[in-house]
C-alpha cells in the first residue's frame, strides 16, 4: 500500500524543478488518493466500457427482438393469405359462378378467428351459405388463424360476396371500402376491399 501511495503521489502532485513534492503525512496520502480517484471518475467512459455496454445491449436485443419480429411476420403472412383468398373467391365468381346457375356467386365468410369459402347455391336469397373446399387444404372446414382475432367492417352478415363481374355485392355502404382487421401480437393488419374493383390489399 505505501508503494502504491508513493506512485500515486509522484504522479498526482506537481513537480518543482526535477523533483516531486513529497507527501509527509498519512492524511496527505489519503488526500492524494482521493484526488487521483476523482480525476479518474471525471475522465468519462473508456472505449472498453463503451464496448461492454454495447455488447450487453446487443445481447438483450438478440433475445427480445426476434420474438417480436416473428409475431409481426406471422401476422403479416396471415393478412396476405386472407387477401389472396378473397381474390380467389372473386375469381371463382367470375369463372365458375355461372356453373352454379344464373345466380351463382362465391364468397368468403368470416368467423371470429378465421374464414371459410362458400357459395350461394345459385340463389340471391341464400347468400354465402354453402361451404366450399379450400384449394390448399381440400377441406370445407373454416381456416383458423391461430392467435388472431378477425373483425370485418362494412360487410353484410360478415361475408364478402362477388358477382360475375368480380364486384362485391355485400357491402353495407356500397361506395366505401370494406375492411377485415386482424388483431394479434405484432399487429394489427388490415385487409382493404375496394367497392369498385373488389381488389383486396393489405395495409
Amino acid at each position: 500500500m505505501p508503494a502504491i501511495v508513493g506512485i500515486i503521489s509522484a504522479i498526482a502532485l506537481p513537480r518543482m524543478g526535477n523533483a516531486p513534492i513529497l507527501v509527509s503525512t498519512q492524511a496527505e496520502h489519503l488526500e492524494v488518493i482521493h484526488v487521483a480517484l476523482a480525476k479518474s471518475m471525471n475522465r468519462g467512459f473508456t472505449l472498453v466500457e463503451l464496448v461492454v455496454v454495447l455488447m450487453l445491449a446487443a445481447i438483450l436485443a438478440f433475445f427480445a427482438l426476434p420474438r417480436l419480429s416473428q409475431n409481426t411476420v406471422e401476422l403479416s403472412g396471415q393478412a396476405e393469405q386472407v387477401a389472396s383468398d378473397i381474390r380467389h373467391a372473386q375469381t371463382l365468381s367470375m369463372t365458375r359462378g355461372a356453373a352454379l346457375g344464373s345466380q351463382g356467386r362465391y364468397c368468403v365468410f368470416f368467423t371470429a378467428t378465421g374464414y371459410q369459402y362458400r357459395h350461394n347455391n345459385n340463389s340471391y336469397a341464400t347468400p354465402c351459405t354453402t361451404a366450399v373446399s379450400h384449394p390448399a387444404t381440400g377441406s370445407t372446414a373454416a381456416i383458423v388463424l391461430s392467435g388472431t382475432a378477425v373483425t370485418p367492417l362494412n360487410l353484410t352478415g360478415n361475408y364478402v360476396e362477388f358477382d360475375a363481374k368480380g364486384q362485391p355485392t355485400s357491402l353495407t355502404a356500397p361506395n366505401n371500402n370494406a375492411t377485415v382487421t386482424l388483431n394479434a401480437t405484432g399487429g394489427p393488419r388490415v385487409v382493404v376491399i375496394s367497392p369498385v374493383t373488389g381488389k383486396a390489399t393489405v395495409q
